[in-house]
């Protein structure tokens, strides 16, 4: 095995997808729709790499956060197949593909709420008072060394209390340049 080298690693936010109640749907949707593009440099391959994404915050609909709190930063996938890319496969998280050549990936994530009942509050932020962003951490690793090559640092917060009627607020922001 040769070493992880990215060429470029980017991220490209979408609009915000976002419905409120008076659609036929009868449900809130508000999510932060990012693209992720990795390119390999020259003599490194996609069996060198995992790719993967770590999240710190607290997620809560109706005031009830459940298990969904994470005061540190932890995986942002299911147990056992985390990364995006774990250097030999692609998990269902993450939305990943290659081009033919091996040599470039992208990756999509839209965190934030999906079809909620409608009339429920909504807040995702800092895991602690209701203040501060919900961050992630998108990085790309070295499989053997497990260095980190490239990361992104993103922030995103959702304050909405009743969706549709005002009073609502969405902001992200990247440490991209």
């Amino acid at each position: 095995m040769t070493e992880c080298r990215a060429k470029s690693f980017t991220a490209t936010w979408s609009n915000w997808d976002i419905s409120w109640p008076w659609t036929r749907w009868r449900s809130s949707t508000i999510r932060l729709p990012v693209k992720f593009r990795l390119e390999l440099e020259e003599g490194s391959s996609k069996a060198d790499c995992m790719v993967g994404q770590m999240k710190r915050g607290r997620s809560e609909i109706a005031g009830n956060a459940g298990n969904d709190v994470w005061n540190d930063f932890v995986p942002d996938g299911e147990p056992g197949a985390w990364h995006w890319w774990d250097g030999e496969k692609l998990s269902p998280v993450g939305f990943g593909e290659w081009d033919r050549a091996g040599r470039v990936a992208t990756f999509e994530d839209k965190p934030g709420f999906y079809k909620v009942a409608a009339g429920q509050s909504l807040y995702m932020g800092a895991a602690r008072g209701r203040t501060g962003y919900f961050d992630f951490k998108t990085f790309i690793q070295d499989r053997t060394t497990l260095k980190i090559i490239r990361e992104i640092n993103w922030s995103m917060r959702i304050d909405v209390p009743t969706p549709g009627t005002g009073g609502n607020f969405w902001w992200s922001f990247s440490d991209q340049k």
